[in-house]
């Protein structure tokens, strides 16, 4: 089931409880007319007038303000089911300006995700322990009593390997440039080399790929815009564009067809509020190796921020 604060819950619920309501008055009333007007049951007064002969012709007989309920009390239910569902059909299909959102291409191939940064994301894992400050060229991570040991470094593909002074709590490396047009990442571990936090920058242009078990990743309590296209695994058939593939992400209930040759892509829309990392899947068989269109998503806090929003009250300005 989808996350709680998704388009898709509230309606499941809404429509669940109506339904319901529904399904309790009419088959409540259908069994007390069967119990009560079942054969062998005393007749209701007066009701000898409705019996029905061979050769005669039935009594006419109706009740106004009953035939006037079941005309409105119908009409009004529809009207209310057809209004929530306009409205959330509003809500996902508008698509927000690019200033408001955080972009993301997602190209499928066959047979693995592509994610390209069309803007710069900086992220760190929450945590009350380990911090991580990295500014010009000072870079400073302080563990405040965890119990971790080492550090490693990754700017651009290149790691460096840094023991934390446990006496001080922190590691500090002085000339450490921080260059926001490379890929960069920290890494904090203990002794036994378990993994205890990360801090990351990935630049406008980085590319990651779910064929090298790398995970698309995203900023919480922000509007997203996933721009998605099919392209072929490489250019050496020009007249090959791809196969059909459908993004899905079974968190948020959303899903989006890739068009093979459709150069201006199709658009996904949706709010992450919970960190954590999610399945995405491929919905459209896509060829042999369909099963491994797989990969994963991280819902993260930007550097500085935590992912704490109210997601509920945000949800109750979006009219469903």
């Amino acid at each position: 089931m989808p996350a709680e604060d998704t388009v898709f819950n509230v309606l499941y619920d809404k429509y669940m409880f109506w339904s319901i309501l529904v399904g309790i008055f009419t088959f409540g009333w259908m069994f007390i007319a069967m119990l009560r007007y079942r054969d062998g049951v005393e007749p209701v007064e007066n009701m000898e007038k409705y019996h029905i002969e061979v050769g005669s012709f039935p009594v006419d007989s109706h009740n106004t303000k009953l035939e006037v309920m079941f005309y409105v009390l119908p009409t009004i239910l529809v009207v209310w089911l057809t209004m929530m569902a306009l409205a959330s059909n509003t809500a996902v299909w508008t698509i927000p300006s690019d200033e408001d959102t955080f972009n993301v291409d997602i190209v499928g191939k066959q047979w693995f995700w592509e994610f390209h940064y069309q803007e710069d994301l900086t992220w760190e894992d929450e945590s009350s322990q380990i911090d991580v400050n990295w500014t010009g060229s000072m870079l400073m991570v302080h563990t405040h009593g965890s119990e971790a040991t080492n550090v490693t470094v990754e700017i651009d593909g290149v790691e460096t390997d840094y023991s934390i002074d446990l006496a001080a709590e922190m590691l500090t490396l002085s000339n450490t440039y921080f260059d926001r047009e490379l890929h960069s990442v920290i890494t904090v571990y203990d002794a036994e080399d378990n993994l205890l936090h990360t801090w990351e920058h990935l630049p406008a242009g980085t590319i990651l790929s779910s064929a090298g078990g790398q995970h698309l990743i995203i900023p919480c309590d922000e509007s997203i815009t996933l721009d998605l296209f099919s392209r072929p695994h490489d250019d050496s058939n020009p007249a090959y564009v791809g196969v059909q593939h459908a993004f899905w992400l079974p968190e948020w209930g959303v899903k989006e067809d890739l068009v093979p040759g459709l150069e201006a892509g199709t658009v996904m829309t949706f709010t992450p509020n919970d960190a954590g990392t999610f399945p995405i899947r491929c919905a459209e068989y896509c060829g042999l190796d369909h099963s491994k269109m797989i990969g994963n998503i991280d819902i993260v806090a930007r550097d500085g921020t935590d992912c704490e929003f109210d997601s509920w009250t945000n949800r109750q300005g979006d009219g469903y």
